[in-house]
């Protein structure tokens, strides 16, 4: 969560707006009772809108500090394809001077290790993944270490990866956290221990899938899988399919332009 001087007046100022709203309707309220006036309604709307400005004040403090820099790593990374661009932003942000909270949330930090994933820079996107588990919640934090699960074993750091698994696995998950546990089951670990029918089966049925569909961070990496394993298979030219797709659609990433050294060298 970064919060500036600026995001927190605006926040305020949002609040004490709704606070002066309800603070003249219970006015008017009060000068039509007396004339015997009938404006119940007046007084409903001014204790409502008493009871949201508080509310208001927290939300509106959420969006200025993490909702919009979410947003903005959403299109960025999973939609622009542009991770370099959204780290910019985020260490600009982060080492900006006025801050009055400088704490980064799960949610952002999740984007920043994506973003230097997607640009190939592995110990990066692992401190990020390691800050990710230490501010995150104890309701967060083995989501977190998921994510660092799925890397380590992306990375070839399968030792490393299968232990923390295990360790994650003997706790209680939520549903969020059980979905990841099959994607890395048959995805990242599959692939790192060479069950290469497991992962093609598992992609094409992503790439098929209507509901949710897949953005473009997400379609691309599947692509990405996918020319792996048919590399893998000796399939090349199921292979260059699949990495062609990168090559035309990778964006500002490190898999565009591996996979088209990977084409050069299948050709």
């Amino acid at each position: 969560m970064f919060l500036t001087k600026k995001s927190f007046i605006k926040a305020l100022i949002m609040a004490i707006c709704y606070f002066l709203l309800g603070s003249t309707c219970i006015a008017l309220f009060l000068f039509f009772d007396r004339m015997d006036i009938s404006s119940g309604d007046l007084l409903t709307m001014g204790i409502i809108l008493y009871l949201l400005s508080i509310p208001v004040f927290f939300l509106g403090r959420y969006v200025e500090s993490t909702g919009k820099l979410i947003n903005l790593g959403n299109k960025l990374v999973r939609k622009k394809l542009k991770p370099a661009e959204f780290i910019c932003h985020y260490e600009s942000l982060r080492n900006s001077e006025g801050l009055i909270l400088g704490k980064p949330s799960v949610e952002v930090l999740q984007l920043v290790a994506t973003s230097y994933d997607m640009l190939g820079d592995d110990e990066k996107a692992l401190a990020t993944v390691d800050e990710m588990i230490f501010v995150a919640s104890e309701k967060k934090k083995n989501l977190a270490k998921l994510f660092k699960v799925s890397y380590l074993f992306s990375y070839g750091r399968t030792e490393e990866a299968e232990e923390l698994f295990n360790e994650v696995q003997q706790q209680k998950l939520d549903m969020m956290s059980y979905s990841l546990v099959d994607t890395i089951l048959k995805g990242d670990r599959a692939m790192a221990r060479g069950d290469y029918k497991t992962v093609e089966m598992n992609g094409l049925k992503l790439l098929e899938r209507s509901v949710p569909k897949l953005d473009n961070l997400g379609k691309l990496v599947v692509h990405y899988g996918l020319g792996e394993v048919y590399e893998k298979l000796q399939d090349n030219e199921n292979a260059m399919i699949h990495y062609q797709y990168c090559a035309d659609f990778g964006g500002e990433t490190a898999m565009k332009q591996s996979a088209i050294e990977k084409l050069q060298y299948l050709k």
